[in-house]
């Protein structure tokens, strides 16, 4: 198997450090491409009509190739599928560890989550991998419960789509007995917006906000983190309403 590695974090980040080391034993090969530094909450931003700069770095695992590239998470995955691996395609993505949940409505805003989401363009399953609080132990766990997910899923079951897993932070086992498979929730957040001053005492605002996970439905993937389990959530990126066509069909042509 041949899998593809990036992240949001940036290439040096332990989450995606970690997911190489444990990948490059479960795998044949792995290439990691990354951006250079931090983007987080890119979305599904890319660099259009800018200069990418990409660099080759040396990896401590013989079947590893990784690269830099001075981008979003999505720059990165369209540059490793349509230039660097056009003549080897990964069987295979992965975006991760992100350290911080990628949880119900925050996928929207997720650079992680949003990198796995170019799957189903090329046709490969995708896995985008967050956890709470990113720890050594807990980081090789969460890595080691992904080889297996791929193992059964991936492998086993050939599943063609895109999961989200997301790794309580601190209490909760990280094993497949503590896994549930949930839908999304909305993810609320209260202050979002900081109003402050700058050095010149100028004002200007920030955009913060506090989690709020206590409103989130039962069965959800927000309310599963908060019980300590391990959340997988099947994603797509069609965002058709399919329910909404006749409804939207009716009002323009017969409500008049």
């Amino acid at each position: 198997m041949h899998i593809l590695l990036t992240n949001d974090d940036g290439v040096s980040a332990r989450g995606i450090g970690i997911l190489e080391e444990v990948m490059s034993v479960h795998a044949d090969k792995v290439t990691v491409v990354a951006p250079v530094g931090q983007r987080s909450a890119a979305s599904h931003s890319m660099s259009i009509n800018k200069d990418l700069y990409c660099q080759e770095i040396e990896s401590n695992y013989p079947n590893v190739r990784k690269f830099s590239v001075n981008g979003t998470p999505v720059d990165c995955v369209k540059t490793a599928l349509e230039f660097f691996l056009a003549d080897d395609m990964p069987d295979l993505i992965i975006s991760g560890i992100n350290d911080g949940y990628n949880l119900g409505s925050d996928v929207l805003y997720s650079g992680t989550v949003s990198a796995a989401m170019e799957g189903p363009y090329y046709q490969m399953p995708a896995i985008a991998v967050s956890i709470g609080k990113l720890t050594e132990v807990r980081g090789y766990e969460t890595a080691g419960l992904v080889a297996e997910i791929i193992d059964r899923v991936i492998v086993g079951g050939k599943f063609p789509g895109i999961l989200n897993v997301n790794v309580p932070g601190k209490k909760g086992k990280i094993s497949i007995d503590n896994v549930v498979v949930v839908p999304q929730a909305v993810q609320i957040y209260r202050n979002v917006i900081l109003q402050k001053k700058d050095r010149d005492g100028a004002t200007c605002f920030r955009v913060v906000g506090d989690s709020d996970m206590s409103t989130a439905p039962r069965f959800s993937d927000i309310a599963g983190i908060r019980r300590g389990h391990v959340t997988v959530t099947p994603l797509r990126w069609q965002q058709t309403a399919t329910a909404a066509m006749e409804t939207v069909a009716h009002l323009i042509f017969h409500n008049h």
